[in-house]
């Protein structure tokens, strides 16, 4: 088996090699804001580790699974969703975001709790920035935003590489004085001496990412650097998505829940 797996990764690399195309950097990311247009709704699992930022010497493990539609409207994060997010087995969900673009209810499994925001007696919730990590109307956003004021950017393509048995390309965007990358509901920030790379992973055939890794670190402390790596599998495109049961934000969606409303600052 091992000596299969030898063969069958050489015989990917050699496809790899001669199947690399001229695209530059730039283009696959237009590539890829084109793929994500055809998509109206998207599942996948994915794996995350990043670093505490309460703790640099700790690493966080996370496993999610995600349900999305398409909302174009939305300035959170693009989608009505459903988030199951569970502990280090992979078998209990102990965390729940679901997201229907007028209501999130956040439901905590351990303890029986969930925080409700209501975003349209709230309005000013659309400002907010709920989720660390992305959607792919959120790469999506990011990388039109990217391309239109290029400024503090700067991106290449990396050698193509084999991800999860796909080919990929590489697209990795450098950002420098600034302090975080574009969101929906963010911005970048000034902030001198900050530095990050964020690497995408592409599939070639699809042009949709399957992964990216981030660092960031200072320049007055290069040793000091937070990494954030993510893979998205089992990923299916425009699947049937029952709306009303999995974007479901109901007095019912909470019954026996601890209930707490939550109000902006």
């Amino acid at each position: 088996m091992k000596v299969n797996h030898i063969t069958y990764t050489i015989v990917l690399l050699a496809l790899l090699s001669s199947c690399s195309r001229e695209e530059t950097a730039p283009e696959i990311l237009i590539n890829t804001i084109n793929a994500i247009d055809t998509i109206e709704t998207i599942c996948y699992k994915q794996d995350m580790t990043r670093s505490n930022p309460r703790d640099p010497d700790d690493t966080i493990f996370s496993y999610r699974e995600m349900y999305f539609q398409r909302l174009v409207t939305d300035s959170i994060v693009g989608v009505k969703g459903h988030w199951y997010m569970y502990d280090n087995t992979k078998r209990e969900v102990i965390y729940e975001d679901i997201y229907d673009g007028c209501r999130l209810i956040r439901r905590n499994n351990k303890d029986s709790l969930a925080r409700i925001y209501d975003l349209q007696e709230f309005p000013e919730f659309k400002s907010r920035h709920f989720w660390s990590h992305k959607t792919p109307y959120g790469m999506q956003f990011e990388f039109k935003y990217i391309l239109g004021k290029p400024g503090p950017y700067t991106i290449d393509r990396l050698h193509d590489t084999i991800i999860d048995k796909r080919a990929c390309y590489q697209v990795c965007i450098r950002l420098e004085d600034n302090f975080s990358m574009p969101g929906f509901a963010i911005r970048p920030e000034y902030s001198e001496g900050s530095i990050s790379y964020t690497t995408y992973y592409v599939d070639m055939e699809t042009y949709y990412p399957i992964g990216m890794k981030g660092v960031s670190y200072s320049v007055q402390n290069p040793g000091e650097k937070s990494f954030i790596e993510q893979r998205y599998y089992d990923i299916n495109f425009n699947t049937w998505i029952d709306e009303q049961a999995m974007f479901d934000t109901s007095e019912e969606s909470v019954t026996g829940f601890e209930i707490l409303e939550i109000k902006p600052d």
